[in-house]
This record gives structure tokens, C-alpha cells and sequence, in this order.
């Protein structure tokens, strides 16, 4: 009898939730570069993950479907391909889901995020939603003693924020504000925090996340007020009168970015760490006349091993933000918790738990 285990798919192209199934999926097979990984935990990429529940596809092509999404995922190698050296069969992994074709124009200009075939665990490969996963043994990063396989599912996050922080080429003494206090704002606090700036500040309406941002982090917050942004403005010119340097934008928010645009100073930087539909530079005089920088920052590839040393070393601390952990099985009640439970940062799956099983933290 063939080996089956227990995955998330989604069937259909467009299928939105309708096309989400928790199935049996043949075991996968091991090629001689690749290990199979008993996915301990997954993380749940809220803006990703909401795009196919809407019924959008992503990076994804009709060709890819059925699909097992899921870009965020640690847990134990089980087999270990023939050519593979650098783990071995019991280690503790987290998978770098980016796989590069290495000969496109851009790979061979040493630009693989560019990857002209890039492919992504999770969008277009399968991913982490199952009990296990196929994976290329290069892309295999050992999870240090002491962080758990939880911690280690976010790994994928910091790597991207880390991209972020890389693109904003950070100067000694710069004045860095983050516009929202979900997990990539709360991400990037913290590696803004490790760099040579003078001053980092968390801006954003939910109370509760700004409060974890002090406590936990020791970053300076500011409660925005949705419905008069001169607010928080003020606040930022009271305490940079020159302006800030770098203001880096989690939101997605048109009229965030409208406002970081005010707050920045001569010569500086907004970075767009997502997707801002409807953004539009509505005084092109400040615009120019301040020299101000737009820049766009949302993927990465080969950051997981700076990541891991920075999550190891405690520069990164991923273990507050975790505040549901669901069973595969209820991922549906998972990614809704996500969607619409304000309080909620970072939700992971668990495919080796039972259905029912759940944990709050919050």
C-alpha cells in the first residue's frame, strides 16, 4: 500500500476557499540532492495566504495546481538524499523555500532574486503545510540550541526583513520609524535596532502590539490615530525636528505612506515593504525639493544563514510574536484568527499535532 500523509492543498486556480482541502498526498520521494523534512511547524504569511483564500493566485501558475502552500516551515530530517553533506538524518532544519535556476540572465549576473524561473516552496513548489516535505538539501540551515522548531518557522520573515534593512543602506546616527506592529513591523524594530541607527520608533493603531514592542524589544512606539494622522506627525516633529531618515512602511497603507513622506527629512528614504495600492506622490514640489527616495523591498534569498546567527544570538527574539499555534486540520480557523483577531501576530500550523489541538498565547 502506497505511504500517504496529511496536507493543505489548494485545488483549483481561483478556487479561493472553496479549493482548500485538507487531504492524502502520497509520501514524496527523496532525490539524491534533496532530504525529506517531518515539518514540525509551519507559519501562516498573512498577506500571502490571504491572497489564495480571496481567490487570487499569487506567483502561481495554473500548471502548479493542485499546490501545497506553506513558505515558512521548520522541522526534523527523515532521509537524506545521496549527495547530500550538510545534514544529516535527525538534525533540526529550517528550509530557505527560494530555488534558483542559476543559469537565467539574472543568476548569471549574480542577481538571483530576479531568478527569471524562480521558484518558491509554498507558491509554486510545494510547501509546509503537510507532515512532510521534499526540500534541496543545500537549502537545509541546522536550527541553533535553544531556539525552538516554532521560533526556527519564522525564519523565512526575518530573512525577508532583513533584505529590507540591506536596501536601506542605514548611515551611523539615522532616525528610523516603522509604520505598523504586525511581525514584519515588530521584525524589522528589532533589526533596525542592530544597525548603526541613533533612534528607532514603532508607529501603529493597535495598543497592545505597541506595548509588546516596548516591553519585549525596548522600541519607542507612537499609538496612531486612523482618523487624524497629524497626530502622530506632530509627535515626529517634536521629537526629529529635522525630520526622520528612513521610514519603512508595513502597512499597506496609501495614506501611511502619504504621511511618512511628511515625516521624512532632507534626503530621505521611504521603504515599501509591501505592496501600497493606490500610493501616489501627492506634492511633487516636497518630493524634489527634499530629495526624498522611494525604495521597494518584499522577498529575499539567501539571508537564512545571517538570520539564523541573528535569531541564535537573541538580536532577533521571534518568540513573543508567536500567539496562536493550531493543528493542520483547523488551518482554516488558523488563517481566519490571523485575518480578523487584531491580537494576533504570528499563527503557526503544526502537522504532526492532531485536529483540535490549539494554543493561545495571547
Amino acid at each position: 500500500m502506497e505511504k500517504t500523509m496529511r496536507a493543505m492543498i489548494i485545488e483549483t486556480p481561483g478556487g479561493g476557499r472553496e479549493a482548500t482541502k485538507i487531504t492524502d498526498l502520497p509520501y514524496p520521494k527523496c532525490g539524491e540532492k534533496q532530504i525529506i523534512v517531518k515539518v514540525m511547524a509551519a507559519s501562516i504569511c498573512k498577506h500571502c495566504e490571504e491572497m489564495y483564500d480571496n481567490g487570487s493566485m499569487g506567483m502561481t501558475k495554473e500548471e502548479d495546481y493542485p499546490i501545497v502552500l506553506g513558505h515558512e516551515f521548520a522541522g526534523e530530517v527523515v532521509e537524506v538524499g545521496a549527495k547530500v553533506r550538510n545534514v544529516k538524518v535527525g538534525d533540526r532544519v529550517t528550509v530557505d523555500n527560494t530555488v534558483l535556476c542559476g543559469s537565467c540572465y539574472y543568476c548569471k549576473k549574480d542577481q538571483p532574486l530576479y531568478c527569471e524561473n524562480f521558484g518558491s516552496m509554498g507558491h509554486n513548489l510545494h510547501g509546509g503545510f503537510e507532515e512532510y516535505v521534499v526540500a534541496l538539501g543545500e537549502k537545509a540551515f541546522l536550527i541553533p540550541d535553544g531556539v525552538s522548531y516554532e521560533e526556527a518557522a519564522c525564519t523565512e520573515p526575518v530573512a525577508c526583513c532583513l533584505r529590507a534593512v540591506d536596501r536601506m543602506n542605514v548611515t551611523f546616527g539615522d532616525k528610523i520609524a516603522v509604520l505598523g506592529a504586525g511581525s514584519m513591523g515588530l521584525i524589522l524594530a528589532q533589526l533596525c535596532k542592530h544597525t548603526s541607527a541613533s533612534d528607532v520608533v514603532v508607529l501603529a493603531s493597535t495598543q497592545s502590539k505597541l506595548d509588546l514592542c516596548e516591553k519585549e524589544f525596548g522600541v519607542k512606539t507612537i499609538l496612531v490615530d486612523r482618523e487624524d494622522h497629524t497626530k502622530h506627525e506632530q509627535k515626529i516633529a517634536e521629537m526629529f525636528p529635522h525630520g526622520l531618515d528612513i521610514v519603512v512602511d508595513t502597512t499597506g497603507s496609501a495614506a501611511m505612506n502619504s504621511s511618512a513622506l511628511r515625516m521624512l527629512g532632507k534626503c530621505g528614504k521611504l521603504v515599501q515593504y509591501t505592496w501600497v495600492p493606490g500610493f501616489k506622490i501627492e506634492d511633487a514640489w516636497m518630493f524634489a525639493n527634499k530629495e526624498l527616495s522611494v525604495i521597494v523591498s518584499w522577498c529575499q534569498t539567501h539571508n537564512y544563514g545571517r538570520c539564523i546567527e541573528a535569531i541564535g544570538k537573541g538580536y532577533v527574539n521571534l518568540k513573543p510574536l508567536i500567539t496562536h499555534e493550531f493543528s493542520l486540520e483547523d488551518y482554516l480557523e488558523a488563517l481566519d484568527t490571523n485575518l480578523k483577531d487584531r491580537n494576533s501576530i504570528k499563527v503557526l500550523i503544526h502537522p504532526q499535532w492532531e485536529k483540535g489541538e490549539k494554543i493561545v498565547h495571547i
